[in-house]
């Protein structure tokens, strides 16, 4: 949407604007030479896998920039996932407990998540997929969710969406430092140090992050369980880009976290224990953007490479080991205003090692093409299509059609049909306990429809969209076999996504978003975790200049969990939380500020049987220079 500048810019939001990105992606008001501020249209990336105008996707896709996310102060990625539409987490105890997260009531397995273009899903996990424990908010610069079946562009996994993150960059020319400095409850520290530059020709960003916590019991404390399960990570991260001519343009990311966290028994009962797991990740990627001033053709070229190992030191100890190579390839042809054609060609390896398994490894290449067609100015219409080939099941195609169209009335409907399918993880496969090497991969069938309306002179917009989701050959956890199988039936998830902003006055300002989600499993229960009602609700504002304030109200309704035995079922649960900060501009480039989790000290569970932050405060500062 377009991003107008507000007469009187609050004093939390021009702190907090220091720290936006420069990157195309999210430049959505330029200066001009008499010094007003001109309009331009939001940019996405990941609908198109291409710059396109938001107005112009016919996939639904929700952004939160780098001011929003400096702002809103929650240190870690999960937690403020948690307020866009369609998207709901959960976490079994404190900071650096398992974490979960679904989007349209789809798990994590069926996300995509890339951060710097790494995609981050572990290829050791039982399921493939993108763990977000540990991934702190500190020196991110922007976040996409995009909605929907999107294999066709980004293969197998992104049945329900992907999640792409990106690092912060300098927001000027020359050398620039940001810090943020945070303590509080459970004997809390957390501390960001970013270094950034820029010229003519490149720019570069190096950001490290500590995040040490003693927290709270995982299992449920008021069960009679007092010990507190501590967590610390480290987290550095590197990206740069440079122009070596007015063609050629080099790019590299690479990043590096340690984790320990500690954590209880589940089985044979919920309990207290001195548990505890470490891992170590580290990824990297390097590529060239080849444009030539003259041609219509560019070209996108990188090679990536992902590592993790997790040891998890219980009553049964146990190891894993796993990597991902990729290299990928992606064209573009700009045929003139009406038609553009994005083509690609990409490769993975997945490589497991348990400790009490063989090595095991698969790979697959798949090639797409997808064609930009706008007929008139008001209507455009995407369609891709790919072909995977995987080294265990074979070939299998899937697409994806999308349309925009813009009315006079500020006003944009959307609307968008598309296929995926995910093959079985190494793990479901050939894990000697709960595998089984005789599964098929899951396919799936997607739609939504929905409309965008600006209101109020532009200083609000709502948007409404009827999503639906079905996946045939649903591959579960039976918890009676003890090990994966390959469901009969159609596993369906279907809803309706609201969300809405509205500058209500240029110092006060009311966003939300409410999720509807009735998703089923094959045999027609429920899916766990997945509340039917979501709610979130945010109220932002100003006073006396220097001083600005938040509170956001969250509501989970109708939320059920029952993994595991059958005897621990039917676990039911509804709440309500209530966030709450303030800051002080001590200058123009630094802010102190305190939060309040847990403003009204609810008692809820996001997983059966583990606790939840009773109300804790923080107080930091965070400044640039």
């Amino acid at each position: 949407m377009p991003v107008t500048a507000p007469h009187h810019r609050p004093a939390r939001t021009a702190i907090a604007a220091l720290f936006a990105t420069t990157a195309l992606a999210a430049g959505p008001v330029a200066a001009a030479d008499d010094g007003d501020v001109i309009e331009l249209d939001e940019i996405v990336i990941t609908p198109n896998r291409t710059a396109t105008p938001a107005d112009r996707s016919g996939a639904a896709v929700s952004v939160r920039d780098e001011a929003e996310i400096a702002a809103d102060d929650r240190p870690f990625v999960l937690q403020q996932l948690t307020s866009m539409p369609g998207v709901t987490t959960s976490q079994a105890g404190p900071a650096g407990a398992t974490s979960g997260f679904a989007i349209r009531g789809a798990p994590q397995q069926y996300v995509r998540v890339y951060v710097d273009g790494i995609e981050i899903s572990d290829p050791t996990g039982p399921q493939v997929a993108s763990s977000l424990t540990g991934l702190g908010t500190d020196g991110i610069g922007r976040m996409e969710v995009l909605r929907g079946s999107q294999s066709a562009l980004y293969g197998g996994q992104a049945v329900a969406g992907v999640v792409d993150i990106s690092t912060a960059g300098p927001t000027k020319d020359g050398l620039e430092t940001r810090y943020t400095l945070e303590g509080g409850s459970f004997d809390t520290f957390r501390g960001e140090l970013g270094l950034a530059g820029r010229d003519e020709r490149g720019e570069f960003a190096l950001n490290l992050t500590h995040y040490r916590t003693d927290g709270f019991s995982a299992v449920e404390a008021d069960d009679g369980n007092p010990e507190r399960d501590g967590y610390e990570t480290t987290r550095l991260a590197l990206t740069g880009r440079y122009a070596t001519s007015d063609t050629v343009t080099i790019f590299a990311s690479a990043f590096q976290q340690h984790e320990k966290a500690d954590y209880d028994m589940s089985f044979p009962a919920y309990a207290d224990a001195d548990y505890w797991s470490e891992s170590d990740q580290w990824g990297a990627r390097a590529g060239l953007d080849i444009a030539p001033p003259a041609s219509l053709l560019t070209h996108h070229l990188a090679i990536s490479y992902y590592d993790v190992e997790r040891e998890f030191h219980d009553d049964y100890p146990y190891k894993t080991d796993g990597n991902r190579v990729r290299a990928e390839y992606l064209g573009t042809y700009d045929a003139g205003a009406a038609v553009g054609l994005q083509y690609g060609l990409d490769w993975s390896q997945e490589t497991s090692t348990p400790s009490d398994g063989a090595r095991e490894d698969s790979s697959i290449t798949g090639i797409f093409a997808q064609a930009d067609w706008a007929p008139t100015n008001a209507l455009t219409v995407n369609a891709a299509l790919r072909n995977d080939s995987h080294s265990e099941f074979g070939s299998y195609t899937t697409g994806r059609l999308t349309a925009a169209y813009l009315l006079p009335s500020a006003t944009v409907l959307r609307a968008s049909l598309g296929t995926g399918f995910r093959p079985p993880s190494l793990y479901e496969l050939y894990d000697p306990f709960a595998g089984d090497s005789n599964l098929d991969p899951e396919t799936s069938r997607s739609a939504d429809i929905g409309i965008e309306q600006a209101f109020a002179d532009g200083r609000g917009q709502a948007t409404a969209t009827l999503f639906w989701l079905e996946i045939d050959d649903l591959i579960e956890y039976d918890y009676d076999l003890w090990r994966y199988v390959q469901s009969d039936g159609t596993a369906k998830s279907s809803g309706v996504e609201l969300s809405a902003s509205w500058a209500l006055a240029p110092s006060l300002s009311l966003s939300g978003a409410y999720t509807y989600t009735d998703a089923t499993d094959a045999d027609g229960a429920h899916r766990d975790r997945i509340p039917r009602h979501a709610l979130s609700l945010s109220l932002d504002g100003t006073a006396m200049e220097r001083i600005s304030y938040g509170l956001e109200a969250r509501y989970s309704g109708d939320y059920t969990d029952s993994t595991g035995p059958a005897e621990t079922a039917n676990f039911h649960n509804d709440f309500l939380i209530v966030n709450a900060r303030a800051g002080y501009a001590i200058s123009d480039a630094a802010e102190l500020y305190v939060r309040v989790e847990n403003l009204l000290d609810a008692e809820y569970q996001t997983v059966r049987g583990y606790g939840t932050s009773d109300q804790a405060v923080f107080l930091g500062v965070r400044g640039i220079f």
